[in-house]
């Protein structure tokens, strides 16, 4: 069962992504870097203090669902004060408004960005209130229930995307058209959430949420900022457009963040009940199972993805996208990296240690944003897009050594030598073949076409006569198009309360 929960987050989320990909070229070349740079700083201007809106209360509610709280209790409890979070947060998006345009008089590059961000508030308040009935799903691990209305939500939100700028409107119209995708959500959540009960608002209960919620503050924090705050340095650094070729190349490697994000999801809670059995066995399992996984099948399309980098953006964006070409290769390496690394700030929440955690995530924030003044600052490096991306790879690099360092202190079982030989062989098979790419089939677009097979059957047949991949990793990819099995289990899960 486990196996098609991770395929169908998977499968998802690579759709999702490949929806958001098609829409964004669109938008990109339509409408230009200005407009989508706009869009993009609106939303992260309003997603930074979206950790407010959760102060670690929806991390909270995953941990004592898993370990087996009374549930009813639990969703009543955590309603009551996702609300008031969320409350708490519209106030602070509106005062830094206020107090950055009325009291520091600092004006926004147009009245456009204005309206996005106001736009965006809303979209986003939805979003969190919606996490109400996700959060309960994530804890029981009914990742059918959390993947589908996304899916849904995204089918209507990237074909609409696309019909804006197709009709002339901008930054404005394209706000709205994502406010909408997260409405259509909402019936589908209800329903899903239905026959959930609650016992009212317990008192006690809500003092155990916060006990363990305030650690988690600063890792809420911590990881919405770090998501955010390149687009908001890069916009007061320097412009919309930079935004725009940042955003672009970013959305292209995306799509392994978004399976980061899923890993991270599932195995919290799994690992929360691992850590409360004793089960230390089923930890090790799942993080060696996941790593070969991540290696076997998503690192070769990492290098495909960087690989390709340059022909996709040229052909698909146009040559005004050139600067986006360098985002696209770093983001992609720096989030197959994030990947790599989630399961092991799953161990370290799933112990509890949730102040370690928000030191370590805290520890991270204050790397990258040197990082990114570093980058972009005009007496310093000064390079804009690229700069930023450069600065997430070197701070998911960090933060990774430090979660496995911290993981391996407490679980000494855990090894690290697979990573250690697939990342030469990965570091080698994409010198390689980008070299050959490079000198051999860029230009021609039935030899790049070609070049796709020939790279896939020369590193299996490598990874074959290594003995790196043996039937069972054959028959993990052969499960991936096992159809009748990921059916039952979705209908199973949308029959369960």
């Amino acid at each position: 069962m486990l196996k098609q929960k991770l395929i169908l987050s998977y499968s998802t989320k690579i759709g999702l992504q490949v929806l958001q990909i098609v829409a964004s070229l669109v938008v990109a070349r339509v409408a230009g870097p200005t407009v989508l740079g706009t869009v993009a700083f609106g939303t992260a201007y309003v997603s930074l203090l979206v950790f407010i809106a959760d102060l670690g209360i929806s991390t909270a509610h995953i941990k004592l669902l898993s370990e087996g709280q009374d549930e009813d209790k639990c969703n009543s409890t955590f309603a009551g004060l996702k609300l008031v979070t969320t409350a708490l947060f519209v106030l602070g998006v509106l005062g830094f408004y206020a107090v950055q345009k009325y009291i520091f008089d600092k004006e926004f590059e147009s009245q456009a960005h204005e309206y996005v961000i106001f736009i965006s508030l809303i979209t986003v308040t939805i979003g969190q209130l919606i996490y109400i009935p996700k959060a309960t799903f994530t804890a029981k691990t009914e990742q059918a229930k959390v993947d589908i209305p996304d899916l849904l939500g995204g089918f209507l939100q990237h074909p609409l995307r696309i019909a804006v700028v197709l009709l002339g409107f901008g930054a404005v119209a394209l706000s709205f058209a994502n406010m909408a995708a997260t409405l259509v959500t909402i019936p589908i959540y209800v329903y899903l959430f239905r026959g959930f009960s609650f016992k009212g608002f317990d008192k006690k209960l809500a003092w155990r949420y916060m006990k363990i919620s305030l650690p988690v503050i600063l890792i809420g924090m911590s990881t919405s900022m770090i998501q955010q705050i390149d687009k908001v340095l890069l916009q007061f650094f320097t412009s919309s457009e930079q935004v725009g070729y940042y955003t672009a190349g970013y959305k292209v490697g995306g799509f392994i963040l978004l399976i980061g994000k899923s890993v991270s999801l599932l195995f919290f809670p799994l690992f929360s009940k691992a850590v409360a059995e004793g089960n230390n066995h089923f930890i090790r399992d799942k993080i060696y199972k996941f790593e070969r996984f991540s290696f076997l099948y998503i690192l070769p399309a990492v290098v495909l993805l960087t690989i390709f980098s340059r022909p996709f953006v040229m052909m698909l964006l146009g040559e005004d996208y050139e600067p986006s070409i360098m985002v696209m290769q770093l983001v992609t390496v720096a989030l197959f990296i994030n990947v790599l690394n989630m399961p092991y700030g799953s161990v370290i929440e799933g112990l509890g240690r949730f102040k370690l955690s928000a030191i370590l995530n805290t520890a991270n924030l204050i790397f990258f944003a040197l990082a990114v003044v570093l980058f972009l600052h005009p007496q310093l490096i000064n390079t804009g897009a690229q700069g930023v991306a450069s600065a997430v790879l070197l701070s998911n690099i960090f933060l990774g050594i430090l979660y496995r360092f911290y993981a391996t202190k407490h679980f000494p079982s855990l090894k690290h030598q697979l990573t250690l030989k697939f990342g030469i062989f990965g570091l080698i098979n994409y010198a390689v073949f980008y070299t050959a790419f490079e000198s051999f089939f860029y230009g021609d677009v039935l030899l790049m076409i070609a070049f796709v097979p020939v790279y896939l059957a020369i590193t299996y047949t490598a990874l074959s006569l290594l003995g790196w991949i043996d039937k069972d990793d054959w028959e993990d990819l052969l499960s991936l198009v096992d159809f009748r099995s990921m059916k039952n289990y979705i209908m199973n899960e949308f029959r369960k309360r």
